[in-house]
C-alpha cells in the first residue's frame, strides 16, 4: 500500500511543477513579445519622415517691384535710356518706354500677302466698311486699318459696329500720339537695384520717381 501512496504523491508533485513552470514560461514569452514590439515601434518612429513645411509660391519667389520715372525732357530721356541699358547689363532688371498720350487703333491683323490683304479689304467694303484701308509698310504691313480713336471706349464702339456687320477677328493696338513725351517703367525683383536709381536721378532734379504696381 505504501508504494501506491508514494506513487500518487510523486504524480501530484509532477503536475504541480508543470503548472508552476508553465506560468513562468508564459511570463517570459510575454516579456520577449513586449520587448520585440517596443523595438519595432522604435524603429518605425525613427524611419518616419520629418514633417514638411509648406511654402507658398509667393514666399518661394520674390515679387517684382516697379518704379515709374517721369518728368524727363527729351534730351534727358535719351541720356537716361543709355544709363538704364548699362544698368540692365549689370543687374537683373528691365524697363519699358511708355507714351504719355496714346491713341487706340482698331485693325484687322496683318495678312500673309498684299493679295490676301486686298481680298480681305474687298470683303470688308462689301460688308459696308468703306473707310477701311490696307497698311502698306512698317510693322503692320498688310493689316487693315479700321480707324484711330482717342480712347478705349470709342475703339470698343467701333469694334461692336464692325462685329455687327459680321466681321470678326479685329483687335485694338495702343499707339503713341505724334510728338508725345514718354516715361520709363523700371522692373526688378532686387530692391537694391531700384534703390540705385535714386543715385542716377540726382543729375535730373526736375524728374520724379515713384513706386508703382507692376503692369500685369
Amino acid at each position: 500500500m505504501k508504494w501506491i501512496v508514494w506513487t500518487l504523491l510523486a504524480a501530484n508533485l509532477a503536475v504541480a511543477g508543470f503548472f508552476i513552470g508553465r506560468e513562468n514560461w508564459t511570463q517570459e514569452d510575454a516579456g520577449q513579445t513586449a520587448s520585440l514590439n517596443v523595438n519595432r515601434l522604435s524603429l518605425r518612429s525613427q524611419s518616419a519622415p520629418a514633417p514638411r513645411e509648406d511654402v507658398s509660391p509667393a514666399e518661394a519667389a520674390s515679387p517684382a517691384l516697379c518704379v515709374e520715372w517721369r518728368g524727363l525732357n527729351r534730351e534727358e530721356f535719351v541720356q537716361v535710356r543709355q544709363q538704364l541699358k548699362s544698368l540692365a547689363g549689370e543687374r537683373v532688371m528691365s524697363f519699358t518706354e511708355v507714351p504719355l498720350n496714346t491713341r487706340q487703333w482698331v485693325i484687322f491683323p496683318p495678312l500673309p500677302s498684299a493679295e490676301s490683304a486686298a481680298a480681305k479689304l474687298s470683303e470688308l467694303t462689301a460688308a459696308g466698311l468703306t473707310d477701311a484701308f490696307v497698311v502698306k509698310d512698317g510693322d503692320w504691313r498688310n493689316a487693315i486699318s479700321l480707324g484711330l480713336y482717342a480712347d478705349a471706349d470709342a475703339a470698343q464702339r467701333r469694334i461692336l459696329e464692325v462685329e455687327g456687320k459680321g466681321v470678326l477677328g479685329t483687335r485694338v493696338e495702343v499707339l503713341p500720339r505724334q510728338g508725345t513725351d514718354f516715361y520709363f517703367v523700371i522692373r526688378s525683383e532686387d530692391p537694391d537695384t531700384l534703390k540705385s536709381l535714386s543715385g542716377i536721378k540726382q543729375a535730373y532734379p526736375n524728374s520724379r520717381q515713384s513706386r508703382v504696381a507692376c503692369p500685369s
